[in-house]
């Protein structure tokens, strides 16, 4: 997979995967891409119209090449955002957040929805001379090239009885049209009247070849030898649905008139969720202006569907207290009942693992009601605190004075989702650092590792099992991680050296008055120092 304007993978998956940059998958693509969608198209590069020179009943870009279409599309898009490479996609997959997309080099990328826009093959007659004319004396569709070849003489190359429809198609065209059957059997009493009738003449020997005269086409030669002078022949090409994609994701199809085809909603929806088809993979006689309205009627039904479950998160989320109002309500109600929240120990993890180090300055993160901070500051450190809850640190700040450290202590109401500490420290400390409200832990422990100075320590400590008596300790709720589940987190450069990483039983008293034991995760990283 490999494209002129190279973009990097986003972190997260694309919001939308097209698969095919025809008229109907760049149809899709621009719209998508204007909604500020993360749209990436990958495209073989063989639309089914390559073959003709020219396109016809397009608005605006009527008698202009196909592949100047695709061209200028491929700009709007990118020049929109979206991505556009080229690749040969192999396999689809469904899975629990979207879908995966394989192509030929191996390359796999993922979406939360998928447009098919495959298009189909035609499969021609077997006739010789006729592939080497199709798309320019041979071709298909009386509605691309009936009016551009009026008052020539046509040929109507039958597959089947049915194919009979394409030669009434295109009487109004032409006064001089011949209807070869050879291909297609016996054709019923009744259509051989009407063609009669219609001044269309019935040719019923075999056909044996498609002749040419240089680069134009002469006529059609029966199998008697007998040449048929015609300039124009109108074949039935038997479509065959690039349907892999769909097929490979267990897409239901229907029968039509030109066999088994994936069903799709109005708007191309298909029957696995999340999965849309649109242009010829989902409708065989769609035009290249039906083909591009699938695209961004598919479009608007992907990005309306994105922006509900946007909407619904949202809403989700509005539902969930804020975490500067749930803690600050957490302190003051706890304060009022009871004094304050914990105990005004220092932790017995940072208590062990701090001990061995020289004073500096420090960080602790989530400082509650600053025991841990006073700690350190009785040992000579200079300490920062920082904490969502203005009533917590009221109380972190007594508890200081009343040590008689409130000179080493800045204490400091943020949240750190928001608004960061500057400078860097020669200790960092996360202790418990765990919220029933939204919480990106992960990114306030990598930005935590991050304000390490050289020489310095990171410690994180936490819970590594639900206390005894906790709502979550009998429920399925998630597991919470272990030490080792936090370093992987940090995504750590090289230069750190783990110090600890174990998880510890530690004895305590629970809220109920009765000794408990619980299990912590402990995790202490050192920044080393740059080699001289």
């Amino acid at each position: 997979m490999h494209s002129s304007h190279p973009e990097p993978e986003p972190a997260a998956p694309w919001d939308v995967i097209v698969i095919g940059g025809g008229a109907a998958g760049l149809s899709a693509a621009l719209i998508l891409s204007r909604a500020q969608r993360r749209v990436l198209v990958i495209d073989a590069a063989e639309p089914r119209n390559r073959f003709a020179p020219h396109m016809h009943g397009v608005l605006g870009r009527n008698a202009t090449s196909p592949l100047e279409l695709v061209a200028d599309g491929r700009r709007e898009v990118q020049a929109s955002g979206g991505v556009v490479v080229e690749g040969r996609v192999i396999r689809t997959t469904a899975t629990a957040h979207g879908f995966d997309v394989e192509t030929a080099d191996g390359s796999m990328t993922s979406a939360r929805r998928l447009v098919v826009a495959t298009g189909l093959r035609d499969e021609l007659p077997d006739l010789p001379g006729l592939a080497e004319q199709w798309g320019r004396g041979v071709v298909a569709c009386p509605y691309c090239d009936g009016f551009e070849s009026a008052g020539r003489r046509f040929g109507v190359l039958l597959g089947s009885a049915a194919g009979i429809h394409k030669a009434h198609l295109l009487a109004p065209y032409s006064a001089d049209i011949t209807v070869f059957s050879g291909l297609a059997g016996e054709l019923a009493a009744d259509d051989r009247l009407i063609l009669e009738q219609r001044g269309i003449r019935l040719e019923g020997r075999g056909v044996a070849a498609i002749e040419s005269t240089g680069d134009t086409l002469s006529g059609v030669r029966l199998t008697d030898g007998t040449l048929v002078p015609v300039d124009v022949v109108f074949a039935e090409p038997r479509p065959v649905a690039l349907d892999g994609p769909l097929l490979d994701l267990g897409a239901e199809t229907a029968e039509s008139a030109f066999g088994a085809w994936v069903a799709v909603d109005a708007t191309g929806r298909t029957s696995v969720p999340g999965v849309w088809a649109v242009g010829n993979v989902a409708n065989p006689g769609a035009l290249v202006p039906l083909a591009m309205g699938a695209g961004a009627a598919a479009a608007l039904a992907i990005n309306g569907e994105l922006v509900a479950e946007e909407v619904a998160s949202s809403a989700e989320r509005a539902r969930v207290a804020d975490p500067r109002e749930f803690w600050e309500n957490r302190y003051r109600t706890e304060r009022r009942e009871h004094g304050r929240v914990w105990s005004g120990e220092v932790n017995s993890a940072v208590a062990q693992e701090i001990a061995d180090l020289a004073p500096g300055r420090a960080l602790e993160l989530g400082c509650g009601e600053g025991a841990d901070a006073v700690w350190l500051a009785e040992r000579g450190w200079t300490v920062t605190g920082v904490d969502i809850s203005a009533t917590a640190l009221e109380v972190a700040a007594a508890a200081a004075s009343e040590g008689g450290v409130a000179d080493r202590v800045e204490w400091v109401r943020a949240d750190l989702a928001d608004r960061w500490p500057e400078g860097e420290f020669d200790l960092v400390t996360a202790s418990f650092l765990h919220s029933p409200v939204e919480l990106d832990r992960d990114r306030i422990l990598r930005r935590a590792a991050a304000a390490v100075a050289l020489g310095g320590t990171l410690l994180v400590v936490g819970h590594a099992a639900f206390p005894p008596g906790s709502q979550h300790a009998h429920t399925d709720a998630p597991p919470l991680p272990t030490a080792e589940d936090v370093l992987a987190s940090l995504e750590l450069a090289p230069g750190w050296t783990v110090v600890t990483c174990e998880q510890r039983d530690r004895d305590a008293i629970g809220r109920d008055g009765h000794p408990v034991t619980l299990v912590d995760s402990v995790l202490r990283v050192r920044r080393e120092q740059l080699a001289i």
